[in-house]
């Protein structure tokens, strides 16, 4: 299905900063005049909101499948009741977290492998149309600085399930988003997230004004 709109997400693992990014990313958009929705994932809507807490309390244990399928679910009622119609009223849609986040903590974390892309394509397929991003902007931390960065912040961020999983896993989760960077090369573009605040402002600055301003400048 055709849209007039842009859909441009967020991605990273733990305390790769994509939500001081994001910050910064509708502060910009508002100076620019651009008409745009801010959202994360899992959530944005009341239901998805609603499995988020489930997906992410401390206190859910779970199989990494019955994560796979919820995140899956979330994902659909979110993209139908709010990705969708702002991309369809030509509105810029920027999205903390997405289907990558998906194949990269079941997929690879969870190593449920090639079944979360076969979730996460029927979740995203709306009347015989998948919804990919026009842009993923990938902020890549280790997961030595990002998991510091989380236990050493005081700052009302949640703590959340997938935090508080062993180094390892979350080894694991940034392999996958490598592996994926080279899998998906023309969906990535890649900042180096261990920059501090501004720098990585500016690189995702670059990003954003080719994608959305370019015609300003020719």
């Amino acid at each position: 299905m055709e849209h007039s709109g842009t859909f441009i997400v967020l991605e990273g693992p733990d305390g790769s900063g994509k939500t001081t990014q994001i910050g910064r990313i509708e502060t910009y958009l508002r100076e620019r005049g651009a008409d745009f929705v801010s959202t994360r994932e899992p959530g944005g809507v009341l239901v998805a909101e609603k499995i988020r807490s489930v997906i992410l309390g401390v206190d859910h244990a779970m199989s990494g499948l019955t994560e796979c399928l919820l995140y899956a679910a979330a994902r659909r009622e979110h993209l139908l009741q709010k990705v969708i119609p702002a991309l369809e009223a030509g509105r810029i849609v920027i999205c903390d977290r997405y289907v990558m986040s998906s194949l990269s903590y079941q997929g690879y974390g969870r190593e449920l492998g090639d079944a979360v892309l076969d979730i996460n394509k029927r979740a995203i397929n709306v009347d015989g149309f998948e919804y990919w991003p026009d842009m993923n902007i990938y902020l890549d931390v280790t997961p030595e600085i990002g998991l510091q960065r989380i236990h050493e912040k005081n700052d009302g961020r949640e703590i959340n399930r997938l935090d508080l999983e062993a180094e390892g896993f979350h080894r694991k989760v940034r392999e996958g988003y490598l592996q994926l960077v080279r899998d998906y090369e023309s969906q990535f573009t890649t900042v180096d997230a261990s920059q501090n605040e501004d720098d990585v402002f500016a690189d995702i600055k670059e990003v954003l004004d080719t994608l959305l301003f370019k015609r300003e400048a020719n």
